[in-house]
């Protein structure tokens, strides 16, 4: 019986200090988190995001919408081809693309222009073609030199974030983006 009564005390013990445990952790001072302390600004909650040569040819052909007008990339070349009926001839025009700065706008230059193998010089290809296409909004060409421009806004028209071009490099298979809220 001796054993029963300090078994019985023992349990007593050990109920009264996880009441007392209990009762210390439940009344603490907490406060909620000050609005001062909010350290949130939409510049520093950028996303980085790294997408493939696939990836991005698939992103550009959505946006362009046009079955005539595709744009191939991988690691030897961005390329840029166009096929349209003109007096029931078929043109055949393939455009070399090199990414030269990147940002709110994405500059390509046009390396290498190919108009049915046409003997002209690249500055009459690149007139002819800025003079016959017609780009969706947000893809225009430069008037100063041989360039497609892509306004980081069809980014975010296909990906619906605020997207930022960081850098582009096509022969390793890498495209860097920033997306921000």
């Amino acid at each position: 019986m001796n054993i029963c009564k300090w078994l019985f005390m023992g349990l007593l013990l050990v109920n009264a200090a996880i009441v007392i445990w209990l009762s210390t952790a439940l009344s603490g001072d907490s406060q909620a988190p000050s609005a001062e302390n909010d350290n949130y600004t939409p510049e520093e909650s950028g996303i980085e995001v790294k997408m493939n040569n696939d990836a991005m040819e698939s992103i550009i052909n959505d946006a362009i919408d046009d079955e005539s007008l595709a744009i191939t990339v991988d690691e030897e070349q961005i390329a840029l081809d166009v096929v349209r009926q003109v007096i029931g001839l078929s043109i055949e025009t393939s455009v070399e693309l090199e990414p030269v700065s990147t940002g709110e706008e994405v500059v390509f230059e046009l390396v290498d222009i190919n108009i049915s193998d046409l003997p002209l010089s690249q500055n009459m290809m690149y007139g002819l073609i800025k003079d016959q296409s017609d780009l969706p909004e947000g893809i225009s060409f430069r008037d100063d030199e041989r360039a497609l421009v892509i306004d980081s806004e069809v980014f975010t028209e296909q990906l619906e974030w605020d997207v930022r071009v960081d850098s582009i490099d096509y022969e390793n298979d890498e495209w860097y983006f920033s997306i921000t809220r």
